[in-house]
């Protein structure tokens, strides 16, 4: 199990409060970590949140560059 860093649970702060605290690490994505937020499966959302985390920085994606962070993991396994 990998431990989730505090910078992305920092950004994710709002997405928590509402869902829970659960996180998928996805692997590396040009130099930087992935992890995805966890939805529950119940719930109805739009797009997924990527956190990218590189050099003590957090960036968030969504919308469709976030899928496609995804796919890139899906099609790499």
């Amino acid at each position: 199990m990998t431990k989730i860093p505090q910078i992305v649970k920092d950004a994710a702060k709002d997405l928590i409060e509402i869902y829970g605290d659960k996180f998928d690490y996805l692997g590396k994505f040009e130099g930087a970590e992935a992890y995805a937020f966890s939805f529950p499966e119940d719930s109805c959302t739009g797009f997924p949140f990527v956190y990218l985390v590189k050099d003590d920085k957090v960036e968030e994606i969504s919308g469709f560059l976030a899928l496609d962070i995804i796919d890139y993991f899906l099609c790499v396994e």
